[in-house]
């Protein structure tokens, strides 16, 4: 329970309460009722979740939403170009592209918000490689998963982001 006292401890237990508070109405025995349990979230989670070897940096974060919000909607307006004409100019396929993400939660998380992207859906992968369903199989999946793959390693300053790993 010590660690829930040091300095990412307390990041995650304010991350939690802040959570919390957002939720809903609160009156002062919600807020004790949501230090409570922030403390026991925070501990929960340094324990199942240990931090990484890399520190998330603020900037990068907003940075990496910024590209994310851009791209997004970049391809939002790409995909309803490319059905709104008759016949739709679309390929939907599968491809399988490298991807520098480590597997493991990393990996999972990087597939999670990419699936938020339109126009392609990270499925599975194994190794420095990730399989990619795409509406159309023309565009530049890789490189565009690539860029993707670098801002989200940049997130935290982990040692060796942008490289591939195997």
């Amino acid at each position: 329970m010590g660690e829930v006292f040091s300095g990412r401890g307390l990041a995650r237990w304010l991350a939690f309460f802040a959570g919390w508070v957002v939720l809903g109405p609160v009156h002062a025995a919600d807020l004790a009722a949501g230090v409570i349990v922030s403390g026991l979230a925070a501990a929960a989670s340094l324990r199942l979740l240990p931090q990484g070897p890399g520190r998330l940096r603020l900037s990068n974060l907003l940075s990496f939403a910024a590209g994310f919000m851009t791209g997004s909607f970049r391809a939002g307006w790409d995909v309803a170009r490319r059905v709104a004409v008759v016949p739709p100019r679309v390929r939907p396929g599968i491809v399988t592209v490298p991807c520098a993400v480590p597997e493991g939660l990393a990996r999972d998380t990087f597939r999670a918000i990419t699936s938020l992207q339109p126009g392609m859906l990270p499925l599975s992968g194994h190794g420095p490689e990730l399989r990619v369903h795409c509406l159309d199989l023309t565009s530049p999946v890789a490189a565009s998963l690539s860029a993707d793959a670098a801002a989200f390693l940049a997130l935290a300053d982990a040692p060796g982001h942008g490289t591939p790993h195997g």
